[in-house]
């Protein structure tokens, strides 16, 4: 949806089909606030306000702080710091065509796309986490129904293959319908076959049988479920604005990136004065969204790119169907049925299907990389240093920071944290740290920098401050016919 505001040439949402979600940028800034404002101590050691300090005789030193007022503190700080997203919405189109050009938007998707195969790899696996832990630790896999395995079992993937074969014969033998719905197809396929099939476990002799899929859930889940806004006292905390401004910088990178990419998947010209609007229009809703999910006490919201991959597939962007998901989507999620349905499926069976689709995102970047004056020389030269060090980043994170591992509390070698230090310091490096160890925004930044330093060679000058819109989305006509 994109609504006009009243006398003047902004708008609010981009008029495209997207996916909204709680954003994870957000999430170590929320979990370092929250762990500095409940620090307490009694004597000298440690203890939890309103929990074992309640026996302390001596006065307590430090924030101590309940941990529903430091939320409190986080979701005001946020209330705040979200308008500065919404002022970067209202930075003109000249500005935007020179700082977010296709060689910087197209970067930012080949990164996150390369970051989001990596989540679903993760999860044909076996799983998110114990896949994080397979360098320090044998964890086993949850969330596959009673099959609980280490990560990257062959039974794994191999219900994975199901879902990823299914899709290529769908593409293959499927009529028009069927190879528009092949995703669904393919994960129709994967829980018929994750339904039917078990896995046999002999230690010592005995041996049981444990199913992927099991209607437990569904039985203990209630019909209707309406989850009631919980209260948390709302404060502000100086030292997080910092991190949260580099977070909120990170996520409008995000929105420009996925709105380019859902722009391309719809068909639609990634470039000139509509294309702008819509990025201005989101990267605005970003921000309005972000303020309203803290006052409905949750971290931003922000716009997901899930969806780029259904919208290439299914050769579908009608605003029609994107207004009949949400009615769907608002009344399933009373039904706390389907919800159970939904986290029954296997995590290698989604994993198969979400790492087809996140390649899509991916090809969409190369795509978009090919716009305008196309991979010139100078153009050639910000892709690949851009794309370097954020794939160098995706592929080994530790990089700059090690998270997950049972050794390492979220710290690596790059930056050590020091105890010693302030929590503004902290949550300074802190903020530095999550965007070195985020493949897409680093890259994104570099590009960003890049495309600003380097001069124009004389044989692409044009394409610099006075881009001319008409002649790039002529071209862009002409690549699409071709």
């Amino acid at each position: 949806m994109q609504i006009k505001i009243p006398g003047t040439r902004y708008v609010i949402g981009s008029g495209l089909l997207s996916v909204m979600g709680v954003s994870f940028s957000f999430v170590p800034v929320a979990q370092q606030v929250i762990t500095t404002l409940s620090q307490c101590a009694c004597d000298g050691e440690p203890c939890t306000f309103e929990g074992t300090c309640v026996a302390c005789t001596s006065p307590l030193v430090g924030k101590c702080h309940t941990p529903e007022e430091a939320y409190g503190k986080v979701l005001g700080t946020l209330l705040v710091c979200c308008f500065f997203q919404m002022a970067i919405s209202f930075v003109s189109s000249r500005v935007l065509r020179r700082v977010f050009p296709p060689v910087v938007t197209g970067t930012c998707l080949v990164l996150l796309g390369a970051a989001l195969i990596g989540s679903g790899f993760q999860n044909w696996g076996g799983g998110v986490y114990c896949s994080s832990q397979v360098l320090t630790t044998r964890v086993p896999c949850t969330g596959n129904g009673e099959v609980v395995l280490p990560f990257g079992h062959r039974a794994y993937l191999g219900l994975g293959l199901v879902v990823f074969f299914s899709i290529i014969f769908a593409e293959m033998f499927g009529s028009p319908f069927i190879r528009n719905t092949e995703v669904v197809v393919g994960l129709l396929v994967g829980m018929i076959v994750a339904s039917n099939v078990h896995y046999t476990d002999c230690i010592e002799g005995v041996c049981t049988t444990k199913r992927y899929v099991t209607g437990k859930q569904i039985a203990d889940a209630k019909w209707m479920t309406f989850l009631w806004m919980r209260r948390f006292p709302l404060g502000f905390y100086g030292p997080a604005v910092l991190p949260m401004l580099f977070a909120f910088m990170v996520t409008t990178m995000e929105c420009i990136g996925d709105i380019t990419a859902t722009t391309e998947a719809s068909h639609l010209e990634p470039v000139g004065e509509k294309f702008e609007q819509r990025i201005q229009g989101a990267v605005l809703a970003d921000g309005m969204n972000s303020f309203l999910g803290a006052l409905g006490t949750i971290t931003p919201v922000t716009t997901y790119a899930q969806n780029n991959g259904v919208l290439s597939l299914s050769r579908c962007a009608s605003r029609y169907a994107g207004y009949a998901c949400c009615g769907w989507l608002f009344v399933i999620g009373i039904v706390g049925k389907f919800a159970a349905i939904i986290l029954t499926i296997p995590n290698c069976v989604l994993g198969g299907m979400t790492t087809f689709l996140f390649t899509g995102v991916v090809v969409s970047g190369i795509h978009v990389l090919n716009f305008g004056e196309g991979l010139n020389r100078r153009n050639r030269f910000i892709a690949i240093m851009a794309i370097g060090v954020g794939m160098g980043v995706t592929l080994v994170p530790a990089w700059a920071n090690i998270t997950g591992q049972a050794a390492y509390p979220f710290e690596g070698n790059f930056w050590p944290v020091n105890p010693a230090w302030s929590p503004s310091f902290r949550g300074f490096r802190d903020s530095l740290i999550i965007v070195l160890t985020n493949g897409f925004s680093i890259g994104g930044l570099i590009a960003m920098v890049l495309n600003l330093l380097l001069p124009f060679d004389k044989d692409d000058a044009h394409v610099g401050l006075d881009a001319d819109d008409n002649a790039i989305e002529k071209e862009y006509t002409t690549l699409g016919e071709s």
